[in-house]
């Protein structure tokens, strides 16, 4: 296999699912509308192509569900989704063995990437995983969400490194493992439960598991 960069998935991945799902608890609470009809237009916008202007067009589309002005839809899920749900972050705490998986991969000379579905930035800021990435960034920066191509081939380049010496680390099957796999990435699925037939090449619920398999298929 031959890695020489790990890539990594943030939301469930580095920190626990059951965290994602309390920390977007208010969003959901206080303006349940919104955050219902949000994940309706996430699921639908994976399948529009081509996609020119990714926020503006989840603002129409979340408009049209909602019936109201996309400026009226952009500035509430700006608002309400985007900015508090990030700063819900505060006092999260990565996975264990997370940080020392990273640190001890970094000082070997693997590069990193973190490769999100959401802004990253400020999310690794509060799980206090900054200053070990070589490139952290979002899908909707490529105006495409997992598991299209394009991010997965973004991170190649940003990482200068063929796919085929990338193994991309996440907890979503379908937008995770098979998006990986599906530009020639090998993929490492985190879950307690391996997918029968699966097609990632290492499942792992404790990351000294996951750093053992990264240095057995090391091309460092």
């Amino acid at each position: 296999m031959g890695f020489t960069a790990i890539g990594f998935d943030i939301d469930g991945t580095l920190y626990a699912n059951y965290k994602m799902f309390l920390h977007s608890l208010p969003a959901g609470l206080f303006h349940p509308r919104l955050s219902w009809n949000f994940g309706k237009v996430r699921k639908e916008i994976r399948r529009i192509r081509p996609v020119h202007n990714f926020r503006h067009l989840q603002a129409q589309l979340l408009a049209g569900h909602m019936g109201m002005e996309p400026e009226h839809a952009f500035a509430l899920m700006e608002r309400f989704l985007y900015q508090s749900w990030e700063t819900s972050f505060r006092g999260i705490k990565p996975l264990n063995g997370v940080k020392a998986v990273l640190l001890d991969l970094k000082s070997r000379g693997f590069k990193l990437a973190a490769l999100s579905d959401f802004p990253a930035a400020r999310k690794l800021e509060y799980l206090g995983l900054t200053g070990m990435w070589d490139t952290a960034f979002s899908s909707e920066d490529t105006q495409y969400l997992k598991p299209h191509p394009e991010p997965f081939l973004e991170m190649a380049s940003r990482l200068d490194t063929p796919p085929e010496n990338i193994l991309y680390v996440g907890n979503s099957y379908r937008y995770d493992v098979l998006g990986a796999k599906g530009v020639g990435m090998c993929a490492a699925h985190y879950s307690s439960r391996p997918k029968p037939r699966s097609k990632a090449d290492f499942t792992f619920f404790d990351y000294k598991d996951l750093r053992d398999f990264i240095l057995e298929n090391s091309g460092i």
